[in-house]
């Protein structure tokens, strides 16, 4: 039986994109699939720190059920004071549990470039946890060349370019995979043909799965059965995702 860990999964109410995932989606959505476990992070809350750590508190209690195995990714507004942002970091990666920070430049309006997204990889080296950063839609700042910099200045970072681009700037991101070796790629929203490419030229060791959304496990999945070679399938599937999150 295949084993599946979805490292981009969302719980919440997003105040930018208008979504809305319930604890009861995600459940039941990943049930009759072969997704053993998911990371989880927080639709895009309001911009307040009490909003913040109250769905930081919702993923907490979703990775105390006993239906499927949750972990947490703190998702947290970078242009909060640094000593706001550094607790709350903290309190989600020490006293939570959680494995890993995320960075959504279109969400959070932020250039990963900036002195407020240096400071999240900066916070993430100090806890030593990987950071994945939207890539993609939300351009000036959501070109995976961005990252170039944090990459650079933290080698000991492990950073996920979600989406890897997307569609128009795979390219970028397999050159910055393929100049920083502390960079790996999920690719949601990212076509076939460009997925491949990511493999090719990658490799199924800094790649893994995800969805972004519980519906779509079954087209992500199919997306991979395609253009994997069978000795790599747990690899890209659950293997990388372990060793990166440190599941």
């Amino acid at each position: 039986m295949m084993k599946i860990i979805d490292v981009h999964a969302h719980l919440g109410d997003d105040c930018v994109f208008d979504h809305h995932i319930t604890e009861e989606d995600l459940l039941e959505g990943y049930r009759g699939t072969f997704v053993e476990g998911a990371i989880v992070q927080p639709s895009l809350p309001r911009f307040s720190l009490k909003a913040n750590q109250e769905i930081h508190d919702r993923i907490a209690r979703l990775c105390e059920n006993k239906q499927m195995k949750f972990w947490g990714m703190a998702s947290i507004y970078p242009h909060f004071t640094k000593e706001e942002y550094r607790q709350e970091a903290y309190r989600c990666i020490h006293e939570l549990g959680f494995v890993a920070l995320k960075l959504t430049p279109i969400g959070h309006a932020v250039d990963p470039e900036s002195e407020d997204g240096m400071f999240v990889f900066s916070v993430a080296h100090e806890l030593g946890v990987p950071v994945m950063v939207h890539t993609g839609t939300g351009l000036p700042f959501a070109q995976p060349v961005k990252v170039w910099k944090a990459a650079r200045r933290y080698p000991d970072v492990k950073i996920v370019l979600a989406h890897s681009g997307m569609d128009w700037f795979t390219h970028q991101a397999i050159l910055v995979a393929e100049q920083c070796p502390n960079v790996y790629l999920e690719t949601t929203w990212t076509g076939i043909f460009q997925t491949k490419e990511v493999y090719q030229k990658i490799g199924p060791d800094r790649l893994m799965f995800a969805t972004d959304h519980v519906n779509n496990v079954s087209v992500e999945l199919e997306k991979y059965k395609q253009i994997l070679k069978p000795e790599d399938m747990e690899q890209v599937m659950w293997k990388t995702a372990r060793e990166v999150f440190a599941l």
